[in-house]
């Protein structure tokens, strides 16, 4: 029966896989090995679910399905590099391609990614920071000051501002999970952008401790926007993509500063030992298109990782982008997070604890 409905397109490959598992057979025991040999032109896709999913359908993975007949399944699972050594190490690799963090690449390595064909892929397509040799530039993202107006007497205007607690009384927010957070403590404490790596700990977490009982986390970005709907914090580092949605829930009583804003690359990579790798790359070129990231700007704030996008925005699409702002923000050093991040996480996570 499972067989059936996987054949009738009823059910995707990694349910199809999840249930033979729970049956105690092998997907090749039930005929599946000849039949995807046949079924080449399906892939799948990883992304972190929610609205994402939605909007990588409409953007991106339905105009590809049309335009090559390669169906594309997507999985909001949630694509950690943890997840991708799991499925690499023990070969049971169901992700074609994964999205992610630009660090990704670096993290990851050879061992367990395979490498970006530029001669498909095209590398004029990329702004100078989000093009690596194992991961490929899908969409930008950023890391903001999140204000309310209607609590604070003037709007702030550097992540200066959110480390003072006399002109700027309440509770400020920042994310759990470290990433786009140490990069503030050095631009407040007057280090220039170039200065900002590599990351003093030592000054973040004294500085994290200068915030005291004024410091209140989030953990995922709904926690974020809850945060501010409620009226519990004044202002926060969020993400942009959080921020157009506070916008227009609040009726413009929660805004933002794109100055000093934390730009950073979302990527596609390849999980190694794949079976479509060839499908996969020309999936990531389809991605490049200008109007397809601008789709995607417009359904959830994520900036086009194309340059070529940034002629053909509105003057409302450009102020809702990241990368039409990146002359007053600094670009997050993806080679730091890659040699950092595990060991800095649990720096941070004793200091906003404590």
């Amino acid at each position: 029966m499972a067989k059936e409905l996987y054949a009738r397109g009823r059910v995707n490959r990694r349910d199809f896989l999840s249930l033979c598992a729970i049956l105690g057979v092998s997907a090749a025991g039930v005929g599946l090995g000849s039949k995807r040999a046949l079924a080449a032109g399906e892939i799948t896709i990883s992304n972190f679910g929610g609205d994402a999913v939605k909007a990588y359908t409409d953007a991106w993975t339905t105009p590809f399905a049309e335009a090559t007949g390669t169906k594309v399944n997507i999985d909001g699972a949630g694509p950690l590099p943890g997840n991708i050594k799991k499925m690499v190490d023990e070969k049971n690799v169901i992700w074609d391609v994964s999205d992610g963090d630009g660090f990704y690449g670096l993290q990851l390595g050879p061992d367990y990614l395979e490498p970006i064909d530029y001669t498909v892929v095209d590398p004029k397509g990329y702004f100078e920071w989000n093009k690596f040799p194992l991961s490929a530039g899908n969409y930008v993202y950023s890391y903001v000051l999140a204000y309310d107006k209607t609590k604070l007497p003037e709007a702030p205007t550097s992540w200066a501002d959110f480390f003072d607690l006399k002109k700027f009384p309440g509770k400020r927010t920042l994310w759990k999970w470290f990433m786009g957070m140490p990069e503030i403590f050095m631009l407040a404490a007057g280090k220039k952008p170039e200065e900002v790596y590599p990351i003093d700990m030592k000054l973040v977490v004294e500085m994290v401790k200068s915030l005291g009982d004024n410091l209140v986390l989030w953990d995922s970005g709904a926690s974020s926007q809850q945060l501010f709907l409620d009226g519990e914090v004044v202002m926060g580092n969020i993400w942009n993509t959080r921020c157009s949605v506070l916008e227009r829930d609040t009726k413009g009583r929660v805004g933002w500063i794109w100055n000093q804003q934390i730009a950073s690359p979302g990527a596609w990579c390849i999980p190694k030992g794949g079976k479509h790798v060839a499908e996969a790359q020309k999936f990531i070129a389809s991605t490049q298109d200008p109007k397809k990231q601008i789709k995607l700007l417009d359904a959830m704030g994520n900036g086009p990782a194309n340059p070529a996008a940034l002629p053909l925005l509105t003057e409302e699409q450009k102020r809702l982008n990241p990368t039409s702002h990146l002359d007053v923000g600094i670009i997050r050093n993806e080679q730091w997070y890659a040699d950092n991040y595990d060991t800095e996480l649990n720096t941070w996570l004793d200091a906003v604890a404590g």
